[in-house]
């Protein structure tokens, strides 16, 4: 009996060992499948680097901007200063000549713009209605996505578990 049970004794151990080692290696691949199939998660992963460059690359953007910026007013403020120094008798000129037309302009137009804000309102209300809805329409279509997508990720790894479980039924037996 002692022949037998040492015989048996490695044996053991040894499918121990190698239960412990499948264990292990299904662990893994449940865990690496379960990683593949969360989109949602990989997309909103991908989507934060991107973010993150895009900042990165306004910021660099902002600070070569303001350093031209800075530049172009050193280098203009003398030309725009000699600009309003020589135009301004005529600017004042041109005011006082053209402030009667502008005033006769303003009054026989008033009663126009009252009359085309009257008779546009309506259509602007139909235009604010149609894309509050179309909003709400396309709001409920991307939840709808959202969800499709994580109802196929809980199929596929059901499917994957339980096939799993088979297989280790099956080598059991």
């Amino acid at each position: 009996m002692t022949d037998t049970n040492s015989a048996a004794t490695p044996e053991a151990a040894e499918l121990r060992a190698r239960i412990a080692e499948e264990r292990a290696e299904l662990g893994d691949t449940a865990a690496e499948l379960a990683a593949r199939l969360d989109v949602p998660a990989r997309a909103k992963a991908s989507r934060e680097q991107a973010v993150e460059q895009a900042k990165a690359t306004v910021e660099q953007a902002k600070a070569k901007v303001a350093g031209v910026i800075g530049d172009a007013k050193v280098k203009a403020a003398p030309v725009v200063e000699q600009v309003r120094t020589k135009t301004a008798p005529a600017v004042a000129q041109v005011r006082t000549r053209t402030a009667p037309a502008v005033a006769q302009v303003r009054t026989k137009a008033a009663p126009a713009v009252e009359q085309a804000k009257l008779k546009a309102g309506p259509a602007v209300e139909q235009a604010r209605a149609k894309a509050g809805t179309a909003l709400e329409e396309v709001r409920a279509a991307a939840q709808d996505e959202e969800r499709r997508s994580k109802l196929l990720a809980a199929a596929i790894g059901g499917v994957v578990l339980g096939f799993l479980v088979m297989r280790r039924r099956r080598r059991n037996r």
